[in-house]
């Protein structure tokens, strides 16, 4: 095989390398207060300004509501015992250059060379930020709960599905009230007309 073959060789493995290691993992960072989350059973929108909102308001509290309400809470905008809002901080990623490498060898044929440059490939997102979600006291207009994620993203505005997806996973770390409403439920069947049965007894 000649050098030129083995550089190039050693190039192409260089961007398969590279393409490979594009996925990167991000951890939900949790700040609470020292209070019972068990009295947020309603929950409202906080609006963080007056001026018209962005797209990406909109599709935060579209996901955070949703999210919500999958987890078994109660929306109402008038008297909520909670409210949720969020705050998003990003900067611009720096332009992505190639790599170029040299590399020089002997042999019995004698001395070889060859230049390999290493290409990044796959989506490289653009910016890059925090996105934080919070959980108001509606009462006592204080912050109760705090989740913050890493994350990076394509354009200056959040996508409908960035939302959606990191929304998810910062509540996921939030109490889920299903399994309440769900045990409150089950605890009074009625089986018929005028009869009810309470589970556990006979």
């Amino acid at each position: 095989m000649s050098r030129s073959t083995t550089s190039m060789g050693i190039a192409a493995m260089s961007v398969l390398v590279l393409g490979a290691c594009t996925t990167t993992s991000s951890n939900v960072r949790v700040d609470k207060a020292d209070v019972d989350l068990a009295k947020c059973q309603t929950f409202g929108w906080h609006a963080t300004q007056k001026e018209a909102t962005s797209l990406t308001d909109q599709r935060v509290r579209t996901a955070a509501l949703a999210e919500l309400e999958r987890k078994g809470y109660t929306l109402a905008e008038d008297s909520p015992d909670c409210r949720v809002t969020y705050a998003l901080s990003s900067y611009e990623r720096p332009e992505a250059k190639p790599r170029v490498g040299v590399g020089v060898g002997g042999g019995s044929g004698g001395i070889g060379g060859g230049i390999g440059v290493s290409l990044p490939v796959g989506r490289r997102d653009a910016r890059a930020g925090t996105l934080t979600v919070d959980i108001i006291d509606a009462n006592k207009k204080a912050q109760i709960w705090s989740g913050s994620l890493d994350a990076s993203f394509g354009a200056e505005e959040l996508t409908q599905e960035e939302a959606q997806e990191w929304v998810a996973t910062i509540l996921e770390e939030f109490p889920d009230r299903v399994g309440e409403k769900l045990s409150s439920q089950v605890h009074r069947l009625h089986i018929g007309p005028g009869t009810s049965f309470t589970p556990g007894r006979r």
